[in-house]
């Protein structure tokens, strides 16, 4: 059982989809999962409060009904480890994952430059005039929430300047 967990633009997503096709074991993208129960496409399509609860839920729901030994891969959502370690709505996934964890599970942090992160997330463009800044609440949340991904993983890996087939690579290397 490998699950990563990381910030947006990390590549869980892409090094899960490179690790299935290089081990032939299934996969899964909880993010994938979430946008299909929030009847959208990214967060622009619902409301913070709606993501949360869902991220929680198949966050929840997906590690509930995992044991170690299974041979699969899961990606899990930027949010559903919660927003920092006070945030008590999410703190039976975090426990879950770390049962996993402990019970042999490998749990990959994936984690970037801020650079390659703003990058991968379209944030390095020109800038908007606006009341709320988009990298500023990226650069907040992911300050809070790579305690919780450090936490929770075993091993972390960098994805700055790298592709997902290199990293998923690196992966497999480390937890075998």
């Amino acid at each position: 059982m490998i699950i990563l967990v990381g910030p947006p633009g990390s590549l869980a997503p892409e090094v899960a989809a490179e690790l299935s096709q290089l081990t032939g074991q299934e996969f899964a993208d909880a993010q994938v999962a979430i946008d299909r129960l929030v009847g959208g496409t990214g967060p622009d399509s619902y409301t913070e409060e709606r993501a949360r609860s869902v991220e929680h839920d198949v966050a929840f729901a997906v590690l509930s009904e995992l044991t170690p030994d299974e041979n699969r891969i899961l990606a899990l959502g930027s949010g559903c480890l919660g927003n920092s370690r006070e945030d008590a709505d999410f703190a039976d996934v975090r426990t879950l994952l770390a049962r996993l964890n402990e019970a042999g599970a490998s749990v990959v942090h994936l984690t970037a430059s801020l650079k390659a992160l703003s990058h991968r997330n379209g944030l390095d463009g020109p800038r908007l005039a606006a009341v709320t800044s988009p990298r500023r609440i990226f650069f907040t949340q992911m300050t809070a929430r790579a305690p919780l991904y450090e936490q929770a993983s075993s091993i972390t890996i960098d994805t700055s300047d790298r592709t997902p087939s290199d990293v998923a690579e690196e992966v497999l290397g480390r937890v075998s």
